[in-house]
């Protein structure tokens, strides 16, 4: 265990040196100097890419990447109340290496009791980068993000173990969903204020039904869950030529196996775009999950993709109802929910709210 170093200034090359040798990812030697360059648009968390000099030439990364805590103490507060920096140091250390979903390989990971301050520690992926949400994908950065998604839903699907795990989260465990119930009613009216004018008439009715819903949404499947990513949007995954990498664990939480699937889809790729290519990536991800040990048909994906398109809903708009009003993120906001809204209207999910 190595001292928290929650700041890229706290990160120093004798800081380094010691979490290097400590991960046994530096047999000799020691780092010289550092130098960190801030990346990224993330709001729960900083990213900072490290540079590294050594005092001579070894098998060592010359580059690293730092996630600390949010430099907006509005934004750390919330991050700590709801464990995201204790999710996802968790998935970490206990969770990654037991999926083939592609992740980054860890230097350090350390927490404090609070669960406040923290550092991970992670290899720098580069010339992989994250998608746009502004932009929304490609078909090939798509079908590459399903498969990684196919991957950890078939890693951990009916395992019920996961659920008993403090860092992985289920809406309905440990209340029924009764205090996400009174969150998205709270939350809801201050979200239509700003961000209900980019929003058809049909679309904010979806989303008043489904408020009014949610302890209804949150458990009415009782079917065989999985581990999910739970914010598994093309922000946080790294693309290069056709692979994906997913980062970002936060959100780490026991859902049904079509929720990260269709949480893509519905708020990372184009309107039509989605419209045209969804069926098929569903179908390949049936697929997928075939090769990997489960068998959940075409159509029952589909029916599970259909219902879980609503999990886009709550996460978008506590999302941003507790982030901090900015240009381009209240953006993102507003692109990512009227993709979700359309995607529940065009599916017809409000049949899994009677």
């Amino acid at each position: 265990m190595i001292e928290i170093a929650a700041t890229p200034e706290e990160i120093t090359a004798g800081w380094l040196t010691t979490a290097l040798k400590q991960s046994g990812h530096l047999e000799v030697g020691e780092v010289t100097a550092v130098d960190h360059n801030i990346i990224g648009t993330g709001k729960m968390g900083d990213n900072a890419r490290l540079s590294l000099t050594y005092d001579g030439d070894y098998q060592a990364p010359k580059t690293l990447i730092a996630k600390l805590p949010a430099t907006d103490e509005t934004a750390k507060m919330m991050a700590g109340e709801l464990g995201a920096y204790h999710h996802e140091v968790m998935f970490y250390r206990h969770l990654a290496d037991r999926t083939a979903m592609a992740t980054p390989k860890i230097y350090a990971n350390e927490i404090n009791d609070a669960g406040t301050e923290f550092v991970i520690l992670m290899e720098d992926l580069a010339p992989a980068e994250p998608g746009s949400q502004l932009i929304g994908e490609s078909l090939e950065n798509a079908r590459a993000s399903l498969h990684q998604a196919a991957k950890l839903a078939a890693t951990f699907y009916g395992d019920d173990s996961i659920g008993e795990l403090d860092y992985v989260t289920s809406p309905s465990r440990s209340d029924g969903g009764a205090q996400g119930a009174a969150l998205m009613e709270q939350c809801w009216p201050q979200f239509v204020d700003r961000f209900g004018h980019g929003l058809s008439k049909e679309c904010l009715a979806f989303g008043e039904r489904y408020v009014e819903s949610h302890l209804h949404f949150v458990n009415r499947y009782t079917g065989p869950k999985t581990l999910v990513h739970g914010d598994f949007r093309c922000e946080n995954l790294l693309y290069d030529s056709g692979s994906a990498t997913v980062v970002d664990w936060q959100t780490v939480g026991q859902s049904s196996a079509l929720t990260d699937a269709a949480y893509f889809l519905g708020g990372s790729v184009d309107i039509d775009k989605r419209r045209e290519w969804e069926r098929a990536l569903i179908e390949d991800y049936s697929g997928n999950l075939a090769i990997d040990g489960v068998d959940l048909s075409p159509q029952d994906c589909w029916d599970q993709y259909r219902e879980f398109s609503m999990h886009g809903i709550v996460i978008t708009v506590l999302g941003a109802v507790f982030t901090a009003a900015e240009e381009r993120s209240d953006k993102m906001f507003l692109t990512m929910i009227q993709r979700h809204l359309q995607q529940c209207v065009d599916l017809d999910s409000a049949e899994f709210l009677q």
